[in-house]
């Protein structure tokens, strides 16, 4: 039987993450298992001005906006670890910044983690093409096994249905 001892839970705060954390506490207390609990913020992607289009970019304000973006997911992190705590986990909260799935396989891998536990939106067509799969590049790549959760309301769409 398989045992945990450190869970990587991976957190957008989406609805598909909030119930994937709750799979992960009951893992977690379960198997006596730390948790990691990590959100992942991406860069804001730099755009590119032209005089026709009017005035560049203020940089200082893309900065304090990332900043700003950065401060709320932490405080969000500290109020998931508390609650989490308080129902007797041992938790370390990381906020990193970068490709998702590149920052949860590199978190995964620095702490020895046993488990890494995730919300799928369950993306299909066009959006699945633009925007990829976290989910599914963390379970190609992963170096120990990945639990994810698609939320119960997200029925499958076979993409050739009408």
């Amino acid at each position: 039987m398989p045992t945990f001892s450190k869970i990587v839970a991976a957190t957008d705060f989406s609805e598909d993450s909030t119930l994937a954390l709750s799979f992960a506490q009951e893992l977690a207390l379960k198997f006596s298992a730390d948790i990691v609990l990590l959100h992942v913020d991406q860069p804001l992607a730099p755009v590119m001005m032209t005089p026709e289009l009017g005035p560049a970019m203020d940089v200082g304000a893309m900065g304090r906006i990332a900043e700003e973006q950065r401060m709320l997911a932490q405080k969000e992190l500290d109020k998931i670890a508390g609650n989490l705590r308080a129902a007797g986990l041992k938790v370390k909260v990381q906020l990193k910044v970068g490709s998702p799935f590149l920052e949860i396989l590199h978190t995964a891998q620095n702490e020895n983690a046993d488990l890494i536990v995730l919300g799928t939106h369950g993306r299909t067509g066009l959006a699945h093409v633009l925007m990829g799969s976290v989910a599914e590049r963390v379970v190609q790549k992963a170096p120990c096994p990945v639990l994810t959760i698609r939320h119960p309301d997200r029925k499958f769409k076979h993409p050739l249905d009408k």
